[in-house]
């Protein structure tokens, strides 16, 4: 029977569509998948971007969710490269979860504070980072800033418009914090991801505390022109002050 005879017979079915993923990632699927988060995240922040401009700022700051919540994907992906933080499927639905992503946020404002202003010390950076939305936040405002709702307001039947409500400030705040972690990010090369794996594995089998690995790692990366002089100066003070006190446990 002819392809044509199965259509005519409605035999034809659609093509498998395809599975996620959730196994190991080897250094060239990584740094595609990076890429691929990168860029979108940054796609998506130009969206939010014109939307704000265009007034429409319950769209944008949906948007500018979505792009903090897609640049997220990059350490998640480099987490389950180098075989860190759980198994691969607990970590890949990690990546697929928009709350689990955007605990993230914070954190990396918080870097990035400590990035652009080295001066502010690292207990201030992190009060400035924990002002920031919690996960549940972002999620709440990102589906009422989208979708029309029945909500219950002290007792009170409320029919939820988005238009209705007054969000230029959260998202400007939106955006600037979209802006921060998508333009910082950068791809990472198969060549650079092998020599990460290459400490990371070291340090398994050694059984010694990551934290203790990064100069070594930092020095080859630089050697070999993947990064440049002072982008790990913030990392590897946060590295020495962990290894003196190993009690104060992971920031």
């Amino acid at each position: 029977m002819t392809m044509m005879d199965e259509t005519l017979n409605g035999k034809q079915h659609e093509p498998e569509a395809p599975k996620q993923y959730v196994g190991g990632l080897t250094p060239v699927e990584a740094a595609n998948a990076i890429r691929a988060a990168r860029i979108n995240a940054i796609e998506l922040f130009d969206t939010a971007d014109i939307l704000f401009n265009l007034k429409r700022f319950s769209h944008s700051l949906a948007f500018s969710t979505l792009a903090i919540e897609e640049a997220a994907k990059i350490s998640l992906l480099i987490l389950i490269f180098l075989e860190l933080g759980g198994d691969h499927s607990k970590l890949w639905r990690a990546f697929r979860n928009h709350r689990a992503k955007t605990t993230w946020l914070n954190p990396i404002i918080e870097s990035r504070v400590r990035a652009t202003f080295p001066q502010i010390d690292r207990e201030a950076a992190k009060k400035i980072g924990d002002l920031g939305p919690t996960p549940e936040q972002l999620e709440s405002s990102k589906q009422l800033a989208l979708y029309s709702d029945a909500l219950e307001v002290a007792g009170t039947f409320v029919s939820h418009l988005p238009k209705l409500v007054e969000w230029r400030k959260q998202a400007w705040d939106r955006l600037c914090e979209a802006q921060a972690i998508t333009l910082a990010a950068r791809d990472y090369p198969p060549e650079e991801l092998k020599i990460w794996l290459k400490h990371f594995e070291k340090a398994k089998t050694s059984s010694v505390d990551i934290h203790s690995i990064l100069p070594e790692l930092h020095a080859e990366l630089l050697e070999k022109g993947f990064v440049k002089e002072d982008w790990w100066d913030i990392l590897l003070q946060d590295a020495e002050a962990e290894a003196q006190n190993p009690s104060d446990g992971p920031r």
